[in-house]
Order: C-alpha cells, then structure tokens, then sequence
C-alpha cells in the first residue's frame, strides 16, 4: 500500500466511522470542523485499528488534531 492508498483509506475509515457529509481533507480539524465528540474519536480510532491491524496508544494522539496528523500517525505505526 502506498502513502496515498493509506491516506484515502484513512480518510475513508474517518468519514465512515463519525458518519460526518463533510468533505474531508487532511487540513480538515477533528475537533473544530468536525466538531468530534470523544465517543466519536474512540470509535473511529477502532475502526482505524480494525482496518489497519495496528494499536494507537492515547500517549501518541495528543499532538493529532488534523485529519493529516491522523494520516502521519497512522502511516507511522504502519512503518515502524
């Protein structure tokens, strides 16, 4: 999978587990765009470790606050 692949489908995984119509970037903030509440972002972080077989500990999602930082991460574990 490519860092593009990876990026579509986190987008996709994002748009589908917080049910949002936005239309979403990697500039697009979880938090003041989306307006996620912390429900939200436990299920889509469930969805993003089902989709990809990873684990993503809370200690590493406190400077996430974009959908790009989600994508950096993500991509991240995958790599490591």
């Amino acid at each position: 999978m490519t860092v593009q692949e990876a990026k579509k489908e986190i987008i996709r995984v994002i748009k589908v587990s917080t049910e949002t119509e936005l239309d979403i970037t990697e500039q697009t903030n979880m938090f003041t765009d989306m307006g996620l509440s912390s429900v939200e972002v436990v299920v889509m972080l469930g969805e993003l470790e089902d989709t990809f077989g990873i684990d993503i500990p809370a200690s590493r999602l406190r400077r996430v606050r974009t959908v790009g930082d989600m994508c950096e991460l993500v991509i991240q574990i995958l790599t490591e």
